[in-house]
């Protein structure tokens, strides 16, 4: 069975192009536009990991972090990476103490590292 991850990004470009990489990879992806609906399903479906970006409107990651802090969901979800263009930023910092394990810059990485990166989450 392929592992399942959760892919909540704004931006459709990335979006698509992160889902069709991790699909063509083997994993099941689940996507969402924005962190209210990526809560939504968080709270419905069990997850290996959850890509997050940072940055979003209605609810941004660290929204999505804070609410799951508060109010976890029924079941357990595997690692939350953070998805940001701020590398060593505050923001992604904050991230990182509210509970995610890591971050992508999205930026700075190609498909091949894309699945390399999440290979590494997931087995650690």
């Amino acid at each position: 069975m392929a592992q399942k991850i959760l892919l909540i990004e704004d931006d459709t470009y990335i979006r698509k192009l992160y889902a069709e990489v991790l699909e063509q990879a083997g994993y099941e992806v689940e996507v969402a536009e924005d962190g209210i609906s990526g809560l939504d399903k968080i709270n419905r479906e069990k997850f290996d990991a959850i890509l997050l970006d940072v940055v979003m409107p209605r609810l941004d990651g660290l929204g999505v972090l804070e609410s799951l802090e508060k109010n976890p969901p029924p079941q357990k979800n595997g690692p939350i990476i953070l998805l940001s263009n701020l590398a060593k930023d505050p923001i992604t910092q904050g991230g990182l103490d509210k509970g995610a394990v890591g971050y992508i810059v999205k930026s700075d990485i190609n498909p091949d590292e894309l699945i390399e990166k999440i290979q590494k989450f997931l087995t650690n």
